[in-house]
């Protein structure tokens, strides 16, 4: 492809896109970002609380639960609230990870067809959401799958199955992590002055001596 077949293909989406609606496409984006570090943080204190949760019923336990542990016992009773526990954090791991696929999707495509933002920012959003969707399809479920077994159990949990859960939860940590900063760079470079967003794929040539950088 000539180096004027580029020019002119990037002066199209350039010119396709106005600077006020790339300037409310990343505004929003950037909500987007915040609500994804909103849901990761509800998630990482949701999950270890709900689980300390069962020692504090247990106790301080009501009348009703009082009757349970007489009758089965607070063995049995605590393996019960931890099922139904586990439970529940499985359900929200699995719609936060669909929630997360969806932001990562919606930022992407928002800042790839709404906006002018060039390939450092569109990097950052593609690797996000890939993250997102290597979560939702593969870290979730596996995790779902170990811990619904050792929780169908009511005996001793082999040290190789809690070693591999473990693992996992500690894998699906540091992609939250490394989720966070991805989107604290793009957070940035989004929110940084207007006149400075244009840069890679900016249009050839200033037009009426103007020529800003998108990043």
């Amino acid at each position: 492809m000539s180096s004027r077949t580029r020019v002119r293909t990037t002066s199209t989406a350039h010119n396709r896109i106005s600077p006020e609606t790339s300037w409310t496409t990343r505004r929003l984006t950037a909500i987007l970002i915040s609500i994804w570090f909103g849901g990761i943080l509800v998630v990482a204190l949701a999950a270890p609380a709900a689980f300390k949760s069962v020692d504090s019923v247990l106790a301080s336990p009501p009348a009703v639960t009082a009757k349970a542990l007489k009758q089965l016992g607070p063995t049995a009773v605590r393996e019960i609230l931890h099922y139904q526990v586990g439970e529940a954090n499985r359900l929200m791991f699995e719609t936060w990870g669909i929630a997360q696929l969806l932001l990562g999707v919606s930022i992407f495509l928002l800042l790839l067809f709404l906006s002018t933002a060039g390939r450092p920012a569109l990097g950052l959003a593609l690797a996000m959401m890939l993250m997102a969707a290597l979560m939702n399809f593969v870290l979730i479920p596996r995790i779902s799958e170990i811990g619904r077994d050792m929780r169908a159990s009511l005996q001793a949990r082999p040290g190789e199955t809690m070693q591999k859960f473990g693992l996992l939860h500690l894998g699906f940590t540091a992609f939250e992590l490394a989720v966070v900063l991805l989107g604290t760079i793009l957070l940035v470079l989004l929110l940084r002055n207007r006149s400075g967003f244009s840069g890679l794929r900016r249009a050839g040539g200033s037009r009426g001596g103007s020529g800003s950088g998108e990043v």
